[in-house]
């Protein structure tokens, strides 16, 4: 395998570059640069309001067909966006969540996953006489695919774990403050507040985030730096790391036999405060028990008890008034001709929330239908479309069934 000057290439707008050939074998070998970009100005951390980070690395392959290396090359990368978008998918909305809408999210994302991607870099690539192979880093853009995911609606998906992140400063008598985000780039090892917390949370079905996950690049205005978070900066960070709910406070080691807490539960999405207390914690005897609570334990599980049921009425999802209903579509004469009803059906009404395939022969083509009202108002909004594909009338079967049927 020859090797070639080292390139860089960033950028979804920049043009392929310049394959070289070598007779009938081609040999190619790219090294980029791994030098990070600069770090921008701090004022731009203002940005992660807008903007939600997530980079992941990934391999895409391309098929070379007929010596096409610039197709192969694109191919590649197509597939390196895909397995991105992907990974953030089952991670975000759990194997359960995403089978149960897979159709949906291959119609409306996962085919579309270059809009989900904000910036790419390629770290290496190279080909061999039938593939094209890239490796690249993905920066994928979460605003966009929050957005999707929030104006689907998607069925299933009530479960999903909160993600919690702890923004908790630790205080003992004699000793500095302990408190991780002062210097992101500096991890420190959880405190024994955060391991306290992180038990009481997940069994209670929080996730909780990993504070460590983060771009080592990112850049952070001052207020986000700060031992006393603002509510504002605790939300910036919440959107840095994906998190619903941040936890932010003190908890202090008064001395071996006290300890308290004070801590409040923001909602990022909003930024209200949808819990906040101080409690304390004291153990009485002089001699404890090596498995017996410690006061810090006792003072987290104090507040706990009391404010994890208004953390959990606060996000608890708003039940949907969704009616599911089936839709058998006879006269069918084509594949092609399938898809156009499928599309009219997904577009046709701002109350139809999702369209399914159920099952499919030469006679009838069922589909589930997600919609907020009921089958006749459905029914009678689709046969006075102004744009249906073909001509058709209804029949009702059921109070949640009807068949269309082609003329």
């Amino acid at each position: 395998m020859s090797r070639i000057e080292t390139r860089k290439y960033k950028g979804i707008s920049n043009k392929v570059p310049r394959i070289f050939y070598n007779g009938l074998l081609v040999l190619f070998l790219l090294f980029l640069s791994l030098s990070l970009d600069p770090l921008v100005n701090r004022s731009s951390a203002r940005e992660t309001e807008e903007t939600i980070k997530d980079e992941r690395t990934v391999l895409g392959t391309g098929i070379i067909v007929g010596q096409n290396i610039d197709l192969a090359r694109n191919e590649a990368i197509s597939q390196a966006f895909l397995k991105a978008i992907e990974e953030y998918l089952v991670q975000r909305l759990g194997t359960d969540a995403m089978s149960a809408n897979f159709q949906r999210l291959d119609d409306e994302i996962l085919s579309q996953a270059k809009e989900g991607i904000r910036d790419y870099e390629i770290i290496s690539e190279f080909i061999t006489d039938k593939q094209f192979r890239v490796l690249l880093k993905v920066q994928l853009d979460k605003v966009a695919l929050e957005k999707k995911l929030e104006g689907m609606e998607l069925p299933g998906t009530d479960n999903i774990q909160t993600g919690i992140l702890f923004m908790v400063s630790e205080k003992e008598k004699g000793h500095p403050t302990i408190y991780w985000w002062g210097n992101p780039s500096h991890q420190i090892s959880l405190t024994q507040t955060e391991l306290f917390l992180s038990q009481v949370f997940e069994e209670m079905g929080f996730r909780v985030i990993n504070r460590s996950f983060f771009p080592p690049e990112e850049s952070y205005d001052e207020s986000m730096l700060d031992v006393n978070l603002t509510n504002e900066a605790a939300i910036k960070w919440g959107q840095l790391l994906s998190a619903q709910i941040i936890l932010a406070g003190e908890a202090d080691f008064q001395d071996g036999k006290s300890a308290s807490v004070f801590f409040k539960a923001v909602k990022v999405k909003d930024g209200s405060i949808i819990a906040q207390g101080y409690r304390e914690g004291i153990v009485e005897n002089d001699l404890r028990d090596e498995h017996s609570a410690s006061a810090m334990e006792l003072a987290i599980k104090r507040w706990a008890n009391d404010m994890i049921p208004n953390i959990l009425q606060a996000v608890k999802p708003v039940q949907k008034d969704l009616n599911h209903l089936i839709v058998m579509i006879r006269g069918i004469k084509s594949y092609e001709e399938f898809l156009n009803f499928k599309e009219f059906l997904k577009t046709s009404s701002p109350q139809i929330k999702s369209v399914l395939e159920r099952s499919i022969n030469k006679e009838k083509i069922e589909l589930s239908v997600d919609v907020k009202g009921d089958l006749k108002d459905l029914a009678e909004n689709l046969l006075n479309h102004p744009k249906k594909p073909a001509p058709f009338e209804i029949n009702y079967i059921t109070d949640q069934t009807f068949e269309l049927i082609i003329k």
